[in-house]
């Protein structure tokens, strides 16, 4: 068993009692740089914790209050309330977070404030809708429909393409999606005449990903590749070069990345005094939800909007931040009362999901964070004496299927819907055994995490037609088109699209000799006409669509199932005014990714009767009646790279608390003895999570 202990004069300390037969546990070793950041950490949350704390904030006391107080529980309520001034609400897995912000909201209307000073930034832009749908119905009006609600990405898009000229940011920009940006290396490494040379070189899209862990954390190329991707370090001087020419290449044509919405926001917001003023004139109410999963730049952003008048509420919780591969920095809800003095701090700790078993073992877990809020979660439902399982296997083969026996039994034997189970795992080849022997039981299964719509080969073909139609300078649409044309090669797209981007209009006399010259006359046409001002959205689309079909025809054997996907798009057109609004909306809220083929979204589970397999950060702020958490073994959970790194190691241990979090009424986590290593299978330690674990905690067996 091991467990984390601290003290003022030693710092942080791993006390360890060897596994019989198996050995103990490595700790990452601490530079005095990280003692001395964890320590302030530490302090800050230790100082706000001290203060005390008015537990009833409401000025008034009338009928609408004492409504409030039947609906909520006495924490909720205080932050319902709490309508001035910095607040903060750690609010733990299960503690009715979405219901107090949609009960804060709609007391906000009540109390007179209007809707247009209040900004509501959320994780996903479904949760910011289904949560103003709820504050209409609890205020009976449509009052709600003028706040502004929804993600970072779309409130800054919407404020560049207003005001974004302040800072040379045209308004007619392009959005470019994860993929867009690995073509735009693709051209670049071309355009430099980068070669691996014998060395080991990332694929585009882990550059990509190198660019933004970079920009997002703040640091160099060099540094998160040492960090991050050690194995590329010969790479670093042609990954600079690319990593600089990315950002002029997209500022060339008009195009802008995930990251870039938000930097050049937060540079207008910085050299635009103006604008500031103007937004922070608008919004006197700030409300950031899932506050854990903000970047720098996100937590800037909004205290800046927020600074003129004090009144900011986030809420989070610092035990379930697990995105700090996508930028995410768990920092920011542990300093936000060092950016806000005065800060009221807020906890809700009473859980409305999990039996309380299942809370004394995922408290135990949080127990062992090295730094976080205190919260301990208790629940009222007292009814159960099902503790959760731990049970080994001998292989991860042999685990697959002492898993599937438990859900058939489960499913026969208890009664348990299939879609009330859920197996959750850290990486999607983890499930890879599992899927075999459910497969060969005739078990249904819904897996998440496949192709996402937008990213479907024919969808992403036309969606490119319709970018070159709203910003002729895009060339990374344009490349994709022109290397549909027969005959044409990478490196005579490349130069085409240049070529187009430079000029507007395609080089057509140049090409006049070339097999391709007249497909190429026909997507000239194709553009020419599509140019028209006073078509519609769907009509644009109905054009394009008419004109690479018989293109899909050619490439695809199952033509006639992925046309059918042009009716959504056609559908999903029909709402939209504008092409760039359309356009937006795909790139920055695309359609989820399916279940095993079955269009059905993942938060739609409950439509289909199928076990759910998901990757952990896939189940974030879902729940399952019976969660399995599979392949909790030292080295696959938490990773081997991530045991010699604190940081990374926390964010692990976080992630399995999210994991666990998601049951309400039986928990089982297995293991395997072995696991297959890259020279072969070698034995396996249990997880160091489970190992934290009091025994009395749990039942254990093979």
């Amino acid at each position: 068993m091991a467990r984390y202990f601290y003290s003022e004069e030693k710092g942080l300390q791993l006390e360890v009692q060897p596994i019989p037969e198996i050995g103990a546990y490595d700790f990452p070793s601490l530079s005095d740089e990280e003692k001395a950041r964890y320590q302030r950490l530490r302090s800050i949350v230790r100082d706000v914790e001290k203060i005390e704390r008015n537990q009833s904030v409401a000025q008034d006391d009338g009928e609408l209050e004492r409504f409030y107080r039947r609906e909520l529980n006495p924490e909720q309520c205080e932050a319902a309330f709490a309508l001035s001034g910095p607040t903060l609400v750690i609010a733990g897995a299960g503690s009715g977070k979405t219901r107090t912000i949609v009960y804060r909201t709609a007391y906000m209307l009540q109390k007179g404030i209007p809707p247009e000073s209040i900004l509501l930034l959320t994780f996903t832009r479904r949760a910011a809708g289904e949560m103003i749908e709820r504050v209409k119905a609890l205020v009976g009006s449509d009052t709600a429909s003028r706040i502004t609600a929804g993600t970072f990405h779309s409130f800054a898009n919407l404020q560049l393409r207003r005001y974004g000229r302040e800072i040379g940011v045209e308004p007619n920009f392009t959005i470019c999606d994860e993929e867009d940006s690995a073509d735009i290396v693709e051209l670049i490494k071309s355009e430099l005449d980068i070669k691996s040379l014998g060395k080991q070189f990332p694929k585009k899209s882990v550059v990509v990903e190198m660019i933004s862990r970079a920009r997002n954390h703040g640091i160099t190329i060099e540094k998160a590749v040492s960090l991050h991707y050690p194995k590329y370090a010969d790479s670093i001087p042609e990954l600079e070069k690319i990593a600089e020419r990315y950002g002029i290449f997209k500022g060339e044509r008009g195009m802008l990345d995930y990251d870039d919405l938000l930097d050049k926001f937060l540079e207008l917001l910085e050299k635009s005094p103006q604008t500031l003023e103007r937004l922070q004139n608008r919004y006197s109410y700030v409300m950031v939800d899932e506050y854990q999963d903000t970047n720098l730049v996100q937590g800037k952003i909004a205290d800046k909007i927020a600074a003129a008048s004090g009144n900011i509420m986030v809420v989070g919780d610092d035990s379930q931040s697990i995105y700090a591969f996508r930028g995410a920095n768990f920092e920011n809800i542990l300093r936000f009362p060092e950016r806000w003095k005065d800060c009221r701090l807020i906890k809700l700790v009473r859980n409305y999901r999990s039996q309380c078993l299942l809370l004394d073992f995922t408290n135990d877990i949080v127990r062992n964070f090295y730094v976080s809020y205190d919260k301990k979660l208790f629940s009222e439902m007292r009814d159960s004496t099902l503790k959760p399982k731990i049970f080994r296997a001998g292989s991860q083969e042999q685990e697959a299927e002492l898993v599937v026996s438990k859900i058939e039994d489960l499913i026969d034997r208890k009664g348990v819907e299939p879609k009330d189970i859920a197996v959750l795992y850290r990486s999607s080849f983890h499930a890879n055994a599992l899927q075999t022997v459910l497969l060969r039981r005739g078990i249904d299964f819904a897996m998440f995490g496949g192709v996402k719509f937008t990213e479907r080969r024919h969808v992403k073909d036309l969606l490119s037609y319709l970018r070159i139609i709203q910003n002729p300078k895009e060339a990374v649409a344009l490349n994709r088109v022109v290397r549909l044309l027969p005959g044409v090669g990478a490196s005579t797209a490349a130069k085409i699209a240049n070529e187009f981007t430079e000029s507007g209009r395609l080089p057509l006399e140049k090409y006049a000799k070339k097999k391709f010259y007249q497909p190429l006359c026909e997507l000239s046409e194709l553009l020419d006409e599509a140019s028209k001002e006073e078509l519609s959205t769907r009509q644009l689309i109905d054009i394009v669509i008419d004109f690479y079909k018989p293109i899909l025809k050619e490439l695809e054997e199952d033509y006639d199932e992925r046309i059918e996907d042009f009716a959504v798009l056609r559908t999903v057109a029909s709402a939209y005014r504008t092409l760039e609004s359309f356009l937006t909306d795909f790139s920055l809220d695309p359609p989820n990714s399916q279940l095993n083929g079955s269009k059905i979204d993942i938060r739609d589970a409950s439509k289909s009767d199928k076990v759910v397999l998901s990757t952990i950060h896939s189940a974030k702020g879902l729940e399952w009646n019976t969660v399995f958490v599979i392949n909790m073994a030292e080295g696959a959970f938490p990773s081997e790279k991530s045991a010699g790194n604190l940081s990374m190691l926390e964010e692990e241990r976080r992630l399995f608390y999210v994991a666990c979090s998601r049951a309400k009424e039986r928990l089982f986590i297995s293991y395997p003895e072995k696991l297959a290593f890259c020279q072969g299978f070698g034995p396996a330690m249990p997880s160091r999570f489970l190992a934290e674990i009091d025994e009395a905690l749990y039942d254990f067996g093979r």
